[in-house]
């Protein structure tokens, strides 16, 4: 037998530990991933060689797997995804009374304070749209409004310090007086028209449309919100603002603000989560805003058309008014239409003719149910609290009798006064459904309307330059661009609309990613002041430390 040297041992030994080394070096690096706690369970990379595909595959695998249940357990025991508080503007409703919208994820539990004259900081009192204090279909960022008590007999001043119970700073909030006469009010507009923001917009010839109906029968006070258009949109703006005047506001109405990092992630981005650019918080902002100003106000889309029998809204619901003086809302049927288009024919604004004509009324047994019972509304500004597009949840309390709310009155089915919903986007399918038209309709009202409208239109352009200008290419854009809107309407980051995926849609983050249309957007600059939100600054001044002697 061979006997084993010492060297020969000592060599031996030397290899057995630089291979042990080596060994335990890739189990490290290369190895399958174990979580603290979960040393001693069997992983996937155990029966498979060092190093193999096989190994490598199951390996990423598990790190995918930690990763995801580590980011699962930070969100879940995260208080909130979102902390930031969205103000605007603030309104002073009445004496003692500042309001004020904004919105803040649903499950946020911080509390707002604001700085009142001879009373220091004050909790800001809140209520939420709805009783979940939940918004509208799975858009966590809600609305909520916000009140500030005053002492009686203090001068209005046109800003409010808003500020959150944890912060060291605090934003400056415009506010604006909408407090009526305590004798005798003066209107200065019987009849106005809240607009919805209009976002990645390009149907240039509706705004026409829109403004040219709503003139002929009366309106006289345009609040015209706008969240992104075409250059093409922006040109007719310029003009109707240079026509009307001061009957027209053009409001900037952004989304929220965002870190670029976090832009369009569903995860991070709170523009995500707001539900058609904050329509709940639009509506009252403008409510607020007409208060005192204009009588009577219609919250309204650019595809609803108002019509009266008179061809004219005001006298009308003038006179509904004095039947009914203790009313805030007038409630009208909404009639699902269609209305044709001819962008292709389209190039300046002369070639416009509304063709009101071609439009047809659907019969009540082929429209969608919520289509068929949902509503709109006329309201009076100063009497109206809580209140989504259809329905009304309180109103303020009656001057007559301070325990009563105003109240809301139902015209439906009268032909005096009602909306037409008109639906201008045309899907080109290869077997379309049938559809059934009403063809009891008073069509001659509409051509009358039309006329109407043609008139003034063309003796407002009448020797401008407006009345020329080119504003192609855009109509094969504007129709990819209303695809892909609609689209979003039930899909957006990559998720269908369903009870297993119950995402937010059409959010300004989501749909911004689906537009295919190639079409360049003018977006509003910021208009949202992060309340919450908690400036780290250096320090310059160092501290003095205190030593004491024992």
């Amino acid at each position: 037998m061979r006997r084993t040297t010492p060297n020969r041992l000592f060599y031996s030994l030397c290899i057995l530990i630089i291979v042990t080394f080596f060994v335990l070096t890739i189990n490290i690096y290369t190895g399958p991933f174990t979580e603290p706690g979960h040393e001693n369970e069997i992983t996937p990379g155990q029966n498979a060689a060092i190093d193999s595909p096989e190994l490598r595959r199951r390996r990423d695998l598990s790190l995918k797997e930690a990763w995801l249940r580590k980011r699962e357990l930070r969100n879940r025991d995260a208080p909130s995804r979102f902390d930031g508080i969205y103000v605007r503007e603030a309104y002073r409703v009445s004496d003692n009374e500042i309001r004020f919208v904004y919105l803040e994820n649903q499950d946020n539990n911080m509390n707002l304070r604001a700085e009142v004259a001879s009373l220091g900081w004050q909790p800001v009192e809140y209520f939420c749209f709805n009783a979940s204090c939940f918004d509208i279909l799975f858009c966590s960022m809600a609305t909520r409004f916000g009140s500030v008590r005053l002492p009686l007999n203090i001068p209005h001043e046109p800003f409010i310090h808003l500020t959150t119970e944890t912060n060291d700073e605090f934003a400056v909030v415009p506010v604006t007086d909408v407090r009526l006469h305590p004798v005798q009010h003066h209107y200065q507009h019987t009849l106005g028209v809240c607009l919805q923001p209009i976002f990645f917009f390009t149907d240039w010839t509706v705004i026409m449309q829109f403004f040219e109906s709503w003139i002929a029968q009366g309106a006289t006070k345009f609040y015209f919100y706008k969240h992104s258009y075409t250059w093409q949109t922006k040109k007719v703006l310029d003009f109707y603002k240079d026509s009307l005047g001061d009957s027209l506001e053009l409001i900037d109405w952004s989304d929220v603000p965002v870190h670029a990092r976090d832009r369009g992630s569903y995860d991070r981005d709170p523009n995500s989560r707001v539900f058609r650019h904050a329509a709940t918080a639009f509506m009252h902002d403008c409510m607020l805003r007409a208060r005192s100003v204009v009588k009577f106000i219609a919250n309204t889309d650019l595809d609803d058309l108002a019509v009266s029998s008179n061809l004219n809204i005001s006298e009308t619901l003038e006179t509904v008014s004095k039947r009914h003086p203790n009313a805030a809302q007038f409630k009208v049927d909404w009639i699902l239409s269609h209305q044709p288009q001819h962008w292709d024919s389209v190039n300046n604004p002369k070639d416009l003719n509304f063709d009101l004509q071609s439009v047809r009324v659907l019969e009540i047994d082929n429209i969608r149910w919520d289509y068929r019972v949902s509503k709109k509304m006329f309201h009076r500004p100063e009497r109206v609290m809580h209140f989504d597009m259809h329905s009304v949840y309180r109103n303020e309390p009656s001057a007559e009798d301070k325990k009563q709310q105003y109240t809301t009155i139902e015209m439906f089915e009268n032909p005096d006064l009602y909306f037409l919903h008109l639906r201008r986007f045309e899907r080109h399918l290869l077997n379309p459904l049938p559809v059934e038209y009403n063809n009891n309709f008073n069509q001659s009202l509409l051509m009358k309307l039309n006329t109407k409208m043609l008139d003034q239109f063309n003796k407002r352009i009448e020797g401008t330059e407006f009345a020329e200008s080119p504003l192609t290419p855009w109509s094969q854009e504007a129709r990819q661009t209303m695809r892909d809107l609609e689209q979003c309407r039930r899909e957006a980051f990559g998720s269908i609309l369903d009870d297993q995926n119950q995402m937010c849609q059409q959010s300004s983050s989501g749909c911004e990613g689906m537009l295919t249309g190639g079409v360049p957007f003018i977006k509003t600059t910021m208009t949202w002041t992060n309340v919450a939100h908690k400036a780290l600054f250096n320090t310059y001044v160092e501290q003095k430390k205190k030593f004491s002697i024992f």
